[in-house]
């Protein structure tokens, strides 16, 4: 577990300025001037802005979440004889632990994505603007909207893994790989709709406009009566390149290691 939390730096170090290309592409409104991701309000020195929160939490949180989906199916075989192989054992496993590893993940994005979307702010500064101004739990501003978007993302990823990971019947990092691939694919596609929601309403106590101070719903609403539907879809390629190197370096190792 500790090999895959060090592979998790590392593909957070190697995909951060993708992430950050992915959150900006999110929250830019196109019927408003945005700056550019690329231009001269946004240099290229900024893509890794917010990498030394992700490093800080993502240690424990990927620590969390792997030890109770495993955790949880294990209780389930022993204690309700739950077959470790079954989608509902795969299901109940990547909801527990979807849930339990939010309470880090969701402080971690919305620091993260504040500092991703803008430049004047260091981390320890808005951290304490955060605590000021919106109090505690302005650090879990959208936990329960995370938990709409990565309940069902872990719940789509985890089947379709462990079902092709049966299905090929190989311990091969090899067949890893590729079923993390797939499976990520799979659950980023389904999510981003939701996650780019998400991201505007985590970020929407910042100078982003009025609109995006509305909840979820309104965000929504508002999104496509502005910018059509496809700006649910807005950042998906970019998640995708974030998303895959991490979960497939990650889990990798970690069956790997397993075995």
């Amino acid at each position: 577990l500790f090999s895959s939390s060090a592979a998790a730096l590392v593909a957070r170090i190697v995909t951060h300025p993708v992430d950050t290309i992915k959150t900006r592409l999110q929250i830019i409104n196109t019927t408003t001037k945005m700056p550019s991701i690329f231009n001269v309000a946004f240099p290229l020195t900024t893509l890794y802005r917010g990498l030394p929160v992700s490093m800080l939490f993502s240690v424990p949180a990927l620590s969390v979440y792997l030890s109770c989906y495993e955790w949880s199916k294990q209780t389930l075989n022993t204690t309700y004889k739950l077959s470790r192989d079954t989608v509902m054992s795969h299901l109940l496993s990547a909801c527990a632990a979807e849930v339990v590893a939010g309470a880090l993940f969701t402080p971690m994005e919305v620091m993260k994505n504040r500092l991703q979307t803008q430049q004047k702010d260091s981390t320890i500064t808005l951290a304490k603007t955060i605590a000021k101004t919106e109090g505690f739990r302005g650090f879990f501003r959208g936990y329960w909207m995370g938990m709409a978007v990565f309940v069902p993302h872990s719940m789509i990823y985890f089947v379709t893994y462990e079902s092709m990971k049966q299905w090929m019947n190989q311990s091969h990092f090899q067949t890893y790989m590729l079923c993390s691939t797939v499976a990520g694919v799979t659950s980023i596609a389904v999510s981003t709709p939701l996650d780019t929601i998400k991201t505007r309403w985590q970020v929407s106590a910042a100078d982003q406009g009025q609109h995006f101070r509305q909840g979820p719903i309104a965000i929504a609403k508002n999104m496509i009566k502005q910018e059509g539907r496809v700006a649910l879809t807005r950042g998906l390629l970019a998640r995708i390149a974030c998303g895959i190197p991490s979960t497939t370096i990650s889990m990798t190792i970690f069956e790997v290691l397993k075995d």
